[in-house]
């Protein structure tokens, strides 16, 4: 695989910018109390913690369902060699972010230009919630599993990019956007014969996982029941955008205008963008939308890179500039609040 300078420069000055705003805010501003007073540990804040306690213990308590399995695997796998569970997942996090960035920046690079692919790296690492790819959360494995898949698939190396699929549908039900995405330009393109049909087989890491379920708990989706911990459930889309209008408070309301922000995104993707990256962008809004609340929200628009390319195609210098600033200061604000141990997203 192939390293750019330019994105090795940028992820560098990223990492160290954000660990800095973190340990400074750490240090001089209040903790919530709820965690670790440890700078390192507050990297498996949250959903950190589950994650931690799967690849250590298994699934110890029904409600850890919600979290798929590959991440705290490659946690446990990990782990056998630097004998840290928690150093593990922040590596592995941090090393697929950057893999993960060098593959969009070519991929990018192949369809537009390189400059718009140095632009797409610079806006995704401005956004808010980039800062969960140094965290222990899921988030910067199933991009680099994403981008890998839509890699391969313009290289016409199919099988791999449905190994990485299926892997991704593995790591995070959003997995199953990037399956989505493979499955309707390989059908509308070549349809379904017999040099392509293990297409079909990229949701094989979902189907295992579901088929685990099902021996653990009679029901293959009980991922979406373990959501009733954090009082989610299913619904009919669109309806959470009312019922977070009905008791908004601070929180809310940014999972409001992220959800807004990035459902607007994905429709613009269906008229400005390749095939595959609108159903990607599109599949991957509408999947939260089907359940109660529109919370994470806007951490899950950190993996939808086809956001950023929309961005980065962008004429208006002034509303690009104006966007940067306003997501440096929420990436500074964000990510002191997590590591003091305030929830974000």
């Amino acid at each position: 695989m192939k390293l750019y300078p330019n994105i090795t420069y940028i992820f560098i000055i990223w990492l160290v910018s954000v660990l800095f705003i973190a340990y400074f805010g750490f240090s001089v501003l209040p903790h919530s109390g709820k965690f670790s007073d440890n700078f390192f540990q507050s990297f498996a804040n949250w959903d950190g913690g589950h994650y931690l306690g799967i690849a250590q213990f298994g699934y110890s308590e029904k409600f850890q369902y919600a979290f798929f399995p590959l991440y705290p695997l490659l946690i446990k796998g990990v782990n056998l060699i630097l004998q840290n569970y928690l150093l593990s997942g922040v590596l592995i996090s941090i090393l697929s972010a950057f893999f993960a960035l060098h593959l969009l920046y070519k991929l990018v690079a192949d369809d537009f230009d390189k400059k718009v692919a140095e632009k797409v790296i610079l806006l995704l690492l401005f956004f808010p919630t980039s800062f969960y790819f140094l965290t222990v959360y899921s988030e910067g494995l199933f991009l680099l599993m994403v981008v890998a898949a839509f890699y391969f698939l313009r290289q016409k190396r199919l099988l791999l990019a449905t190994g990485l699929a299926a892997l991704a549908s593995a790591t995070r039900l959003s997995g199953l956007a990037i399956v989505a995405a493979l499955v309707v330009e390989v059908l509308l393109k070549e349809g379904l014969n017999r040099k392509n049909w293990y297409i079909m087989l990229s949701p094989l890491g979902f189907i295992i996982y579901s088929w685990y379920l099902w021996g653990q708990t009679g029901d293959p989706f009980y991922f979406i029941s373990a959501q009733s911990y954090w009082h989610n459930f299913i619904s009919l889309p669109g309806l959470n955008f009312f019922w977070t209008l009905g008791s908004l408070t601070p929180n809310k309301f940014l999972d409001l205008v992220f959800a807004a922000f990035g459902l607007g995104m994905a429709m613009r993707a269906v008229r400005f963008l390749p095939l595959p990256y609108s159903v990607y962008a599109f599949v991957s809004l509408l999947i939260p939308l089907f359940t109660a609340s529109l919370t994470s929200m806007p951490r899950f628009l950190s993996v939808v890179f086809p956001i950023f390319i929309l961005l980065a195609l962008m004429k208006n210098k002034y509303l690009i500039l104006t966007y940067q600033m306003i997501c440096l200061m929420l990436l500074s604000l964000f990510i002191v609040l997590f590591v003091n141990g305030y929830w974000i997203s």
